[in-house]
Parts: structure tokens; sequence; C-alpha cells
């Protein structure tokens, strides 16, 4: 990795960031939802073990065990960013106070989630180089919105390939199988902002 990756990287370590506790968020979802850790593996087709040491904080999990665990408990995944308090009206995230996640070396961020019914789910997402957010391509019911804010990030949509470069967007059905890969020497950073359709409408992962 070349040194301005981690240059890139260790500014998060700085200032106000706040780190999500994975495994306390999905204790908290699974006890809610009436699962026992046994009951949980097999929906999820994980183990107990990998359970265990997801919410005892001993392991990370990947991105794609965290869809399955999301998809498990018909919830988008942003659902591990908020928390069981009385939803606000107004969410003000100030720069250098978001929340975040680490899901093997990719960090979403919590761009203002929360609000009580909202349909919106804005992420800022850091792809690091020759990283990709799942290997297989994903579909489900819904928009999104996606603007690169600094590097590139190849997105493929039906499989045909589009790069993002910095300033560049693009709107998107997500009902068509989509993945999208870092491949450049240099971190991609960009806002994901998401629309979920009725889960009912499409068979899919379901993803941040």
């Amino acid at each position: 990795m070349s040194q301005s990756c981690f240059e890139n990287q260790s500014i998060f370590e700085q200032g106000g960031f706040t780190p999500v506790s994975v495994g306390k968020r999905l204790r908290e979802l699974r006890t809610h939802s009436g699962y026992s850790i046994k009951s949980l593996a097999e929906k999820s087709n994980l183990s107990v073990n990998t359970l265990s040491l997801i919410e005892n904080e001993k392991t990370s999990p990947s991105v794609s065990t965290l869809e399955q665990l999301a998809k498990a408990l018909k919830i988008p995944l942003s659902c591990f960013f908020e928390s069981g308090d009385e939803k606000p009206h107004v969410i003000k995230t100030q720069a250098g106070q978001r929340s975040y996640m680490l899901l093997e070396d990719v960090r979403i961020e919590d761009c203002g989630l929360g609000l009580e019914g909202q349909p919106l789910q804005p992420l800022m997402i850091t792809l690091p180089p020759n990283m990709e957010t799942s290997s297989e391509p994903i579909f489900h019911a819904g928009y999104e919105f996606v603007f690169c804010q600094s590097g590139q990030v190849d997105y493929y949509i039906k499989e045909k390939k589009d790069v993002l470069h910095e300033g560049d967007s693009l709107v998107l059905s997500s009902v068509y199988p989509h993945r999208w890969h870092n491949p450049f020497q240099e971190p991609a950073v960009y806002l994901l902002i998401m629309i979920p359709g009725d889960a009912g409408e499409l068979s899919g992962e379901v993803h941040f």
C-alpha cells in the first residue's frame, strides 16, 4: 500500500469519529427479533461460533457476513448504525463526528440515519485500493445515488463497467445487479444515498 493510503486512513482515526460496536448492535437486533444465536445462525447460514465471536467483539465481520445477517433479520444494513433510542426529527452530522464501522477494510460512515420513517440512507464509503464490496453482483428493490468525492471507482451495473472519477455521480435502479471495485492506487471515497423499495418486491441481498 502506498504512503498516501496510510495518510488517508490515518485521518479517520483523528478527531471525533465514533466507531460503531457491531457486536453489541447485532445482539440488540437479534434479541429484539426474538432469535437465539443458534436460530439466527441457522437462518443466516453462519456458525454459532462465528456469531458468538462477532457479538463478543472478538472478530470483525466482512461485508458479505453482515449482509447475510441483515438479510436474515430482514433489515437494511444501515440498522447497525441505529440505536433503540427515540428517533429525532432533525439530524445534523458535523465534520469529524460521524459514527462508522469497518467491514474488513471497507469503511462505512453514517451521514445521517435515524429519523422516524426515514426513506433515505446516506452513507460515506471509503474503498481501499484493490478492494471490492462483494465478489458477486447484488440487487434489491429501490434506487441509489452515488457521488465520487475523491479517487476513482469502477461501478458495474449488469456487468457493464463505468468509471466514476472525482466529482462524477450516477443514479441507478438497484433492481439491476451491481457492484463496485477500486483497482486503483488511491482510496476511493464516495457518498452513497439509497432509497430502499419494498423488500417484498424482489428477492436479493440487501446492502448498506
